[in-house]
């Protein structure tokens, strides 16, 4: 499974670095604590994220998936980038028959706050 999540993370990498289905760049600075919030209620209960005390089993566990990339270099904005351009274009029937993330779970500025959030703690020790 954390095969997959890597082969994920790094096909989205792909992507996002081609330029391919970008939503445009997201801006530093998004509202995190608006960003931990949402994730919690709309993405909380699909997928693990330690910082947020969420554990859903359905989405990549995004500490797992990003853990690799942050140990190899990827840096805080690239993450953001990442998770925004998943959110604008979820895989939303996933040909593994499990169920996709939904569209629009979370769009414009909120969307933004969600990247910003995700893109600061996952694959990082939770705060003590």
């Amino acid at each position: 499974m954390r095969g997959l999540a890597g082969l994920f993370v790094l096909g989205v990498i792909t992507l996002v670095l081609a330029g391919c289905g970008s939503v445009g760049y997201s801006e530093a600075g998004g509202d995190r604590s608006n960003g931990k919030e949402l994730f919690t209620q709309k993405c909380g209960s699909c997928h693990t994220l330690a910082d947020a005390g969420t554990s859903g089993k359905v989405g990549p566990n995004l500490d797992d998936g990003f853990r690799r990339a942050r140990e190899d270099g990827m840096t805080e904005a690239t993450v953001r980038q990442v998770v925004r351009g998943q959110i604008a274009f979820p895989v939303t029937n996933p040909v593994t028959g499990s169920p996709g993330m939904p569209a629009d779970i979370v769009t414009g500025q909120d969307a933004n706050d969600v990247a910003a959030y995700v893109a600061a703690i996952a694959g990082q020790a939770p705060a003590k």
